[in-house]
């Protein structure tokens, strides 16, 4: 509905529904075409309860970017070494591929909702060991290989960006 609409249908001044709705991030949602509708309540198993959610305001850190934490590095029949490492990424893509020589570098975006879900490479601190692990490593070793092998500059370009797509409908599927 709309808020002209809700507002009729409720008794309130438009004014008033305006602010409960902007007011209430975790009740309401806006949705093409000017209207609100109910959040949906349904909740993927060990998800976080939103209003436990501590949010840290960036202006209370550094701005500079944390170096990366090195994970481990897989070092293939060629002598092709494929590094794995962890920071923070300003992309929606949840890893990122650079090759220098015979090591291409894939580091993995930390701040990408992605990762609450999946095992991480090579991670010491993973105490249940996944057997998807492996499977995951495996995985972004191809992509990045797939990635670094382009063979002119344009493929190469289209390749980042469908990494940067498929980073972005992995969130939009995390959050359905």
């Amino acid at each position: 509905m709309t808020v002209p609409q809700l507002a009729a249908a409720t008794g309130l001044a438009e004014r008033e529904v305006d602010a409960l709705l902007w007011g209430s991030p975790q009740s309401f949602v806006w949705q093409p075409g000017h209207k609100w509708g109910l959040k949906s309540s349904k909740r993927r198993p060990g998800s976080v309860d939103s209003a436990k959610v501590e949010v840290v305001d960036s202006k209370s850190e550094l701005l500079a970017a944390k170096p990366a934490k090195d994970l481990g590095a897989r070092t293939l029949s060629n002598g092709l070494t494929i590094q794995f490492r962890r920071r923070a990424l300003d992309t929606d893509a949840f890893f990122a591929v650079k090759s220098s020589g015979n090591t291409i570098e894939l580091t993995l975006n930390s701040t990408h909702e992605i990762f609450d879900y999946l095992p991480i490479p090579y991670d010491d601190d993973d105490s249940d060991h996944s057997p998807y692990r492996e499977l995951v490593e495996t995985l972004l070793s191809a992509w990045a290989l797939h990635e670094d092998g382009a063979s002119t500059p344009s493929a190469r370009r289209q390749l980042v960006d469908d990494r940067l797509f498929w980073g972005r409908r992995a969130i939009e599927i995390l959050r359905e």
